[in-house]
Formats: structure tokens, sequence, C-alpha cells
């Protein structure tokens, strides 16, 4: 048995560091997964992450073993932390591929190092981006049931049993985790309106204040702020089916609307613009008052353009056939 594995050792490149020389099955190194030495098992499961996204059919079989491994299970007590990382993150690429994306997270958060949010490889990007989807929607929906109360909780009961109580078994903290490297990523590649969308998703309005605080010291110009910000009026204004959290949304996305319009530093395009939206976020607010002060400042800024523009989001309100709010907005001008 010793020639054996050692003939297989050397025909599989265990001997030294993972070889990059393709092979045709992973049966060899399979076989090598029952073996005592917890070296050869190690550099088994080593070996075959490297062929995995190519004979992940083969590895399908045996996942029970790769799972055990990864737990510590019954008669692998032997292996240290990396090979249990290892035997999860192989296991995950396998569901990953068997299209189990719940199933690939699971284990993509015990493995470690193995799963890099931050920075994954080319070859790991469609994984990475399926996994961290699937970390979105179970903070999503964990959260919702959270902030809604019992009624989603009992809608989302039902969903579990269906998929077996799995939502048990992912790691709450490495879930956290996982989400919070996701909003780092957002930060670092400018996708402020992605961060934003999820945190209004999650009914987190720390995190969206937190998402609207990077977004006005990023640097971006104004016109790209507002741009922004319009983007996530209407995503609140739209998407989000509780009331209170959506007022407090909204308030959110006014006071930063309020900040560009009135920054004397920021070009006249762009003040113009936020006036437009906050004007509209006042009015989903309900605040005659905010409206009204606005416009005044619109129309006495001594500047043409911004003065034909508060003219324009009086006839604006006019046209909206609320009458009792542009009522209201009228009482409270000049």
């Amino acid at each position: 048995m010793a020639a054996a594995v050692a003939s297989a050792s050397g025909g599989l490149g265990l001997g030294g560091p993972p070889s990059r020389t393709p092979i045709a099955t992973a049966s060899g190194l399979l076989a090598l997964l029952s073996e005592p030495d917890p070296s050869l098992v190690r550099r088994a499961l080593t070996g075959l992450l490297a062929v995995v996204d190519t004979l992940w059919h083969e590895v399908a079989e045996s996942l029970p073993d790769l799972e055990a491994i990864a737990e510590g299970g019954e008669g692998h007590e032997s292996h240290d932390g990396a090979a249990r990382e290892t035997a999860a993150a192989l296991a995950s690429r396998v569901f990953f591929h068997l299209e189990e994306p719940r199933q690939a997270l699971r284990l993509a958060l015990e493995s470690g190092g193995h799963f890099d949010v931050m920075a994954p490889s080319k070859a790991d990007g469609p994984y990475v981006e399926r996994l961290v989807n699937a970390a979105i929607e179970e903070y999503v929906s964990r959260r919702a049931r959270e902030f809604d109360g019992e009624d989603a909780a009992g809608a989302a009961a039902g969903a579990a049993a269906d998929e077996g109580e799995e939502e048990e078994e992912l790691d709450a903290e490495k879930l956290a985790g996982v989400v919070h490297l996701m909003f780092e990523r957002c930060y670092a590649d400018g996708s402020y309106g992605h961060a934003l969308g999820v945190a209004f998703e999650g009914r987190e309005a720390a995190r969206a204040a937190e998402v609207l605080s990077r977004l006005s010291s990023s640097g971006l110009p104004a016109g790209e702020v507002v741009s922004v910000l319009s983007g996530a009026l209407r995503t609140a204004n739209e998407l989000i089916p509780s009331k209170a959290f959506r007022s407090e949304a909204l308030g959110l996305i006014g006071a930063s609307l309020h900040d560009v319009f009135g920054d004397d530093a920021a070009p006249g395009p762009a003040r113009r613009s936020a006036a437009c939206s906050l004007a509209l976020c006042r009015q989903l607010l309900g605040d005659a008052a905010a409206v009204a002060s606005i416009v005044t400042r619109l129309v006495d800024g001594g500047d043409d353009d911004r003065g034909l523009l508060g003219l324009q989001l009086c006839f604006d309100l006019v046209d909206s056939g609320d009458q009792a709010f542009a009522s209201a907005v009228a009482a409270g001008l000049p």
C-alpha cells in the first residue's frame, strides 16, 4: 500500500508544490483522502483545489468526506486548521458548480483565506460574485425579518422549511463579515449606489448613513454625487415597503442633497439638480415648509436660472395633483 501511495504521490505531484500540469482524472487524489497520514490528505486537498473547476463532477462524489474533514468529524480529528479550511473551500467550489450557492456560501465561510472577497483572481471572479450575492440575499432576508417583525418572519418560515431549515447553518458573524467587506469593496470601486441599495434593502439606517458619509467625502464631483443621491431617492421611494424606514431613508438622502444645495463652492448645475431632487424628497416626506424654503432660496438667489427653476418647481407642484400640499407650500412663501 505504501508503494502505491508513493507512486500516486509522485505521479500527481504530491511530493512537492502543487503541479500546474492538467490531469485527466481526480480519482488518484480522491483515493488519498482516506489515507491515515494527515500530510497526504492535506496535499491531496491542495491538488484537488487546483483542478476542481474542471473535475468538480468527480470531486462531487466525495462531498461527504470533504465536509467531514472540514468539520473535523469522527475519524478526521487529526487534520489541522489549514486542511479543514482547504476541504471547506473544495466542497464550496463543488456546490457552486452544482448551482447550490447557499451551500457553497456555508462552506466558503469556513474556508478562511480561500474566500477572498476584496481581491479575487480573474478565475475566481464568478465564484466570489455569486457567493457574495448569496450572502447579501441572506443578510437582507435576516435584516428584513428583524425590522418587519412577525409577518416577515412567518413568511420566511415557509421558505426555510422548503430549504430544510438550512438557514441556521450560516454563521451570522462570518456572514456579517462578508457583507462588511462587500461594502468596503463598493467604497473602493466607487459603487455608492449599489452600497446604498443593499443598505436600504437590509433596513440599515446606520449603514446607509455611513455610505452617504463616505460618498460626501469621496472627492467625486458634485454632479456625480447628486446623480447617486437622485438614484437613491428613486430606489428608496419605489422599493422600500416599510413606510417608517422609507421616511428615515428619505430623511438621510435629503440631508445629503441639502449639503450640496447649500454648498456655494459646488457648480451651479449640480446645485440646481440637487434643488430639484431635494424638493421632491421633501414633498415625499410631506414637508411643505421645507419645499417653500427651497423655492424661496431659488427665486431670491439673484440668478435668473435659479429663479426660473424655483418657478418651475412651483408649476411641478401644481401639476402633481396634490393641491393640499401645493397650497401648504404657497402659504409658506413670502
